[in-house]
């Protein structure tokens, strides 16, 4: 299972930013984290390399502008 930080801004508010969270490459929560926790369901390492690549042309309604993995994720 991969989790990932994810740093990035909502595309209808860019001053709007976000820092520290939590993407899982999976539909459930990880061990030891409630739902509440993940940002977001869904996307592997290559999903979000991609959507740094497009940046605010993906379907999503914010942009990634950097991530790392987490350990243990």
């Amino acid at each position: 299972m991969s989790m990932f930080k994810i740093e990035g801004y909502w595309k209808d508010e860019p001053e709007q930013t976000f820092t520290n969270q939590l993407v899982n490459e999976y539909d459930d929560s990880p061990k030891g984290y409630e739902d509440d926790d993940i940002f977001y369901y869904g996307l592997s390492e290559s999903d979000i390399r991609e959507a740094i690549e497009l940046g605010s042309s993906t379907t999503h309604d914010f942009v990634i502008t950097s991530y790392e993995r987490v350990e243990n994720g």
